[in-house]
């Protein structure tokens, strides 16, 4: 198996994060202990994906002063 070298691992694209639903916000709140640095993410004070896109698209759409 060859190794990639550092110029080959920085031109890769990151993996896709998995959408972020109410089931994994609820085994959030029930695994919190196991979650460190993030106190939002811990406590389970997170948003959905759909709540995120809802959010930011009234953002977007107000108009500025």
């Amino acid at each position: 198996m060859r190794l990639k070298g550092w110029q080959e691992v920085l031109l890769e694209d990151l993996p896709k994060d998995s959408p972020v639903t109410p089931e994994v916000v609820e085994m959030t709140l029930k695994q919190g202990k196991r979650f460190r640095g993030s106190m939002r993410v811990s406590t389970g004070r997170i948003w959905t994906d759909d709540d995120y896109e809802k959010r930011r698209r009234k953002i977007l759409a107000t108009p500025l002063p």
